[in-house]
């Protein structure tokens, strides 16, 4: 009830200027992770998924793992993750093999 009760006050005292400001007031998520703060092509409803399944792994997660966990693409997830990583929320180790590139490993710092 005190959740609804705050979002009721945020939308009363809301200044909407664009669809920005629309969604924002709307979302449920807006509060986790603002729209504004995602760069343009990234979803709030999709970077809370990989979010989470780089919270609920203890360890970490390659890109090809985060997207069978999700269930989208390996390049998306890889746009997320690398995201997380510029914002200091993930952090990011390098696992080398025997050939070819190392592979990049996410956990989640916050």
């Amino acid at each position: 009830m005190e959740q609804y009760a705050a979002r009721r006050n945020a939308m009363r005292a809301a200044v909407v200027s664009d669809q920005a400001d629309v969604d924002r007031v709307l979302s449920r998520t807006a509060a986790h992770i603002p729209t504004s703060a995602l760069p343009r092509g990234l979803s709030p409803e999709t970077a809370e998924l990989v979010e989470r399944a780089l919270r609920q792994h203890s360890g970490t997660l390659s890109a090809a793992e985060c997207a069978d966990r999700v269930g989208i693409s390996r390049v998306s997830a890889r746009r997320y993750l690398e995201h997380f990583s510029d914002t200091g929320r993930a952090e990011v180790t390098l696992k080398y093999g025997v050939a070819g590139r190392p592979e990049r490993r996410y956990a989640w710092v916050a």
